[in-house]
C-alpha cells in the first residue's frame, strides 16, 4: 500500500483548481549540502511534488543542462546510498511527495557488487524497497518500457507501496497506453513534445491539449507534464488538462545564475505566490 502522498496532494490541487507544481533536482549538483538548501527553498516555496534525481553516467532523456549536473554530480562522488540517506532526511521533515528520478541499470545494478555479482531482479527489488523504505512516494525510470516486465520491478513496487510512475510521449499511441495504464499508477509524466529536456521553445498548445485528453481518457491517472516549461503563462494553460507542470531545467539555470534569491522569487512566480 503507497504512503497516500501523491493521492493526497493530487485532491488538494484538484480541490484549490490550479495546476501544481514539481520541481527538479539532480542530487549532488553543486553538492549534497547545496541540494538540501534547494529542496528546503523549493518546499518553502510551496511547491507540490519534488523529483530527486539520481545522477547516471548517460541521462538519455535528459538536456545538456542536466546531463552536465550529473556529471558533476558523479565527480563529486555522489553514489546511490547518498540518495537513500538524502531522502530519509527530506521526506521526513517536509510534507510532500518526493520521488526519484534516474534510468532502469540504476535499479538493475543495485548492490550488484556488494551481493557477489548479485543485480538482475535482486538489484530491482532491493531498489526498489529501499527507495521506499527511505519515504519515496514513486519512482520514475523513463528508459523502462512498460510493456517489458523488467526484472519484477512492478511487482516490487507493489510489494513496496512504490508508485511507477511512467513517461509517455505526444507519439505514444493508444495500444502503448492501454500498456502503461495497467503498468503504471499513482501518476504519469508526460512530455510536452518528444526529444530530451530543457529546449527552450513555445509549447504548441493545440496539439497537446489533445494529446493529453487522450492520456487522461485512456490511462485515468493524474497527469504532470514537463519539458520547456518555464512561465506562469505555460503553467496556466495546461489548467483543465493536467494536474501538475514539472520544471527542472530551468530552474537549474535561475539558480546558476542568480542563486538563492533569484531561485525564491521565479519559485513563487510560478506557483503563483
Amino acid at each position: 500500500m503507497s504512503d497516500g502522498k501523491i493521492e493526497s496532494a493530487v485532491e488538494k490541487i484538484r480541490s484549490e483548481g490550479r495546476v501544481g507544481l514539481m520541481t527538479h533536482i539532480v542530487l549532488g549538483y553543486p553538492s549534497l549540502e547545496e541540494s538540501l538548501k534547494l529542496v528546503e527553498t523549493m518546499a518553502g516555496c510551496g511547491v507540490d511534488f519534488i523529483e530527486i534525481q539520481i545522477p547516471f553516467s548517460d541521462p538519455t532523456a535528459d538536456g545538456p543542462v542536466i546531463t552536465q549536473a550529473c556529471q558533476a554530480a558523479l565527480d563529486g562522488g555522489v553514489r546511490v546510498q547518498d540518495a537513500f540517506e538524502f531522502m530519509e532526511e527530506v521526506s521526513g521533515r517536509y510534507d510532500l511527495p518526493f520521488l526519484f528520478m534516474s534510468y532502469f541499470n540504476i535499479a538493475f545494478a543495485y548492490r550488484q557488487a556488494a551481493s557477489g555479482g548479485r543485480g538482475g531482479a535482486d538489484g530491482v527489488a532491493g531498489f526498489v524497497a529501499a527507495s521506499a523504505a527511505a519515504g519515496a512516494s514513486g519512482l520514475i525510470l523513463p528508459d523502462l518500457p512498460p510493456d517489458m516486465v523488467r526484472e519484477g520491478y512492478k511487482e516490487a513496487c507493489d510489494s513496496a507501496g512504490l508508485h511507477p510512475v511512467y513517461v509517455v510521449s505526444p507519439n505514444t499511441g493508444r495500444e502503448r497506453l492501454e500498456v502503461i495504464a495497467e503498468a503504471g499508477s499513482g501518476l504519469l509524466y508526460a512530455t510536452s513534445r518528444t526529444g530530451t529536456t530543457g529546449k527552450e521553445m513555445d509549447l504548441e498548445m493545440q496539439e497537446l491539449t489533445g494529446f493529453l485528453s487522450n492520456v487522461r481518457e485512456t490511462c485515468g491517472l493524474p497527469i504532470a507534464v514537463g519539458f520547456s516549461i518555464s512561465t506562469r503563462e505555460q503553467v496556466e494553460a495546461l489548467g483543465g488538462h493536467a494536474d501538475l507542470a514539472v520544471v527542472g531545467t530551468h530552474f537549474i539555470r535561475v539558480w546558476e545564475q542568480g542563486g538563492t534569491e533569484a531561485l525564491e522569487a521565479e519559485l513563487n512566480k510560478l506557483t503563483g505566490a
